[in-house]
């Protein structure tokens, strides 16, 4: 009897396509005659094709009589080699992340882990689901918009190329023209920042440090001089961002919840907090960032004290 062909060729394909990618067991020809509803003919002519695909990739073999086929990703030097707790933890980085994301970035993100999710395995079927973390705002940047200054940047910074920043600093419509040379692109405080050095403009000597909010910046242009100085290395974990010379402070917080606040977090990669005897506590800091660092102090009202 013609056994009954619920699917066309092109879709037993996709689907044996699927099967295989899926985990890295063998799998059986009569199961996969049983599964796609096809003849084993039909069903060696869909294994070639995917063959011709894959390659090396694509393993079979026998069990005394039962033929199998397996799918086995060569793991070649510079390829990704993931597994579903691997995808876990990018789609994790991926969420913590993407309040700052442009939305180029955020669907370049978002397809690529869907393919590497239908590479893996079985457990990684519900991506794309509701997301497990979630972001409460007293309002956010869109940086879409900003998607092809941040690729410019980016760009200077790899290259150690100089640029030319046209930008109109908070609270004024005057818009300034700087050479600049980006060194880094920083988030703080729900913002992203490119840090880097003033260009005197014979495009050699540095000026002093320097950031500035990418939503403030006109435009960019990257230029062909190249930066021919070392800048100072940027601390990624310092408090605030680097105005100066790294410097050491010391706050006193008074007992309460200022103290138990600020004991629970990390402020800096260098800080060290100690009990001041009376249920307070000091904050020993170092950082680049003194008008920064004052402002917060000033924050907390009557709670906090800089000492030195």
């Amino acid at each position: 009897m013609k056994k009954l062909d619920d699917s066309s060729y092109g879709s037993k394909l996709l689907r044996l396509f699927r099967i295989l990618i899926s985990d890295q067991r063998r799998h059986y020809l009569l199961d996969l005659k049983e599964t796609l509803n096809c003849s084993s003919q039909t069903l060696i002519r869909l294994i070639e094709e995917i063959e011709r695909e894959v390659g090396e990739s694509l393993e079979f073999g026998k069990d005394g009589r039962k033929r199998w086929y397996k799918m086995s990703p060569l793991n070649k030097e510079g390829r990704l080699n993931l597994d579903s707790d691997d995808l876990k933890f990018f789609e994790i980085c991926r969420d913590l992340a993407e309040p700052y994301l442009p939305q180029q970035v955020k669907s370049r993100v978002d397809k690529k882990l869907w393919e590497f999710s239908l590479k893996i395995s079985e457990e990684t079927q519900n991506f794309g689901e509701d997301s497990n973390f979630t972001f409460f705002s007293k309002g956010y940047i869109d940086y879409s918009p900003f998607f092809s200054m941040i690729t410019i940047l980016l760009d200077a910074i790899k290259g150690h190329n100089i640029c030319v920043v046209r930008y109109r600093p908070s609270g004024e419509k005057d818009i300034h023209r700087h050479l600049f040379a980006p060194c880094k692109i920083a988030c703080m405080s729900g913002a992203l920042y490119v840090l880097g050095s003033y260009m005197e403009s014979d495009l050699k000597t540095p000026r002093y440090l320097t950031n500035f909010a990418i939503h403030r910046i006109v435009s960019v242009d990257k230029t062909t001089f190249e930066i021919a100085f070392p800048i100072p290395k940027i601390e990624s974990e310092s408090f605030g961002l680097p105005w100066h010379e790294p410097r050491t402070f010391r706050i006193k917080f008074n007992p309460g919840k200022s103290s138990d606040y600020v004991k629970e977090r990390i402020w800096a990669k260098h800080q060290k907090i100690t009990e001041d005897g009376e249920g307070g506590i000091i904050l020993e800091i170092v950082t680049s960032s003194e008008p920064e660092l004052k402002a917060w102090i000033r924050s907390f009202g009557g709670e906090a004290k800089l000492l030195s």
